[in-house]
């Protein structure tokens, strides 16, 4: 397992604990700092982003005794993107809080990870499981349960579209670029948003575009998830101004179509209170790997990949099971390569979901 040098543990920390709050971001506006109408609005507004969860993953009921017990959670945050074929989960976030300790552990996991896909054995990055029907949000969560060997108490999904519309509801964010890049915006004009380095105000295009480049950063994808924490962590900055308390409808409307989590309002309030202590002390631990180009016969194609090392993946997941207590055994009989949804592999959309996936950046 690799750590982060003191300094960038720092910023990490900080920012972990931004996505950490906005994930209870409603829960913290109904408690200390809006009544009356905004608070029916929110209450509204909390029904709505659980409507669409999966029927499958809308029963979370036993996880209410932990909560009222302020037992370890775990969730999965997942930053989707929109692409004229199948949605990409390019972000993906899973935070273990255990409220006795007070303290929060926070893994994200690389978009390119190079995973076997558990119904036909074929290398895959791991961000293509959501885009596959017959995985989507319920068997991205079964195979990152198995994969890190730990159940996931919640989930919440965010869509990186919305961005637009959200950092206009706030009047902007400020990001200090660490280079500048010129990027097409939602409406794919090539160049359209043109990034100066250093310090400067974005609004939803020009954040959106800082958000999602990744090819012109010299650090590839992890750059570009280092400037997705930066513009999250500055947008909850202006989310929780005052200021923008004075603007919550719009930010709400913003909020509504592009949030989606399978907690109920009392389980999001009841967190919010009882385990934000936990939010104070984060520890950002990362999984330690290789970059490397396998051939993928579905592809016909050399793809990039991160590689993770497997002593660092077996490191991570007896942290991860210790802060959240678990047993020695796994939670999970079988291994993420066992894992078998119910789909053959000569399925009929297979290679038109392949031939989609194949165009993504």
């Amino acid at each position: 397992m690799r750590k982060d040098s003191r300094q960038n543990k720092r910023i990490k920390n900080k920012w972990s604990k931004r996505i950490l709050l906005a994930v209870l971001l409603l829960a913290a506006f109904v408690i200390g700092t809006v009544t009356g109408y905004y608070g029916q609005q929110i209450t509204q507004l909390l029904a709505d982003v659980s409507e669409e969860t999966p029927e499958e993953l809308r029963d979370t009921s036993e996880s209410d005794e932990s909560i009222r017990d302020k037992r370890p959670l775990s969730f999965l945050i997942l930053g989707l993107d929109e692409d004229d074929g199948p949605r990409r989960a390019d972000s993906l976030m899973v935070a273990t809080i255990n409220p006795q300790k007070g303290t929060t552990k926070l893994v994200s996991i690389p978009r390119d990870t190079m995973i076997t896909l558990p119904h036909n054995g074929q290398i895959e990055k791991i961000n293509a499981l959501y885009a596959y029907s017959q995985y989507g949000l319920s068997g991205t969560i079964d195979f990152l349960e198995d994969y890190l060997d730990i159940p996931i108490s919640f989930y919440a999904t965010l869509n990186f579209e919305g961005l637009v519309d959200l950092v206009d509801s706030v009047g902007g964010i400020t990001v200090d670029s660490p280079l500048a890049f010129t990027v097409q915006d939602s409406e794919e004009n090539m160049g359209a948003i043109e990034i100066e380095e250093g310090i400067q105000t974005l609004d939803g295009e020009q954040a959106l575009g800082y958000a999602r480049m990744r090819k012109q950063d010299p650090r590839g994808d992890f750059g570009r998830q280092e400037r997705q924490r930066e513009v999250i962590e500055s947008l909850l900055d202006e989310m929780l101004s005052f200021s923008s308390i004075t603007r919550l409808t719009p930010i709400l409307n913003a909020i509504r179509p592009n949030l989606q989590t399978n907690m109920t309002a009392s389980q999001i309030m009841a967190v919010a209170t009882s385990y934000t202590d936990a939010a104070e002390t984060v520890e950002s631990v990362e999984i330690a790997g290789t970059e490397e180009f396998h051939f993928v016969p579905a592809y016909n194609q050399e793809l990039y990949f991160f590689v993770p090392d497997e002593d660092s993946l077996n490191e991570l997941q007896k942290e991860l099971r210790a802060h959240l207590e678990l047993d020695e055994f796994s939670v999970q009989d079988d291994s993420a390569a066992d894992f078998i949804p119910p789909f053959e592999s000569g399925d009929e959309n297979e290679q038109e979901i392949l031939d989609e996936l194949d165009s993504f950046d």
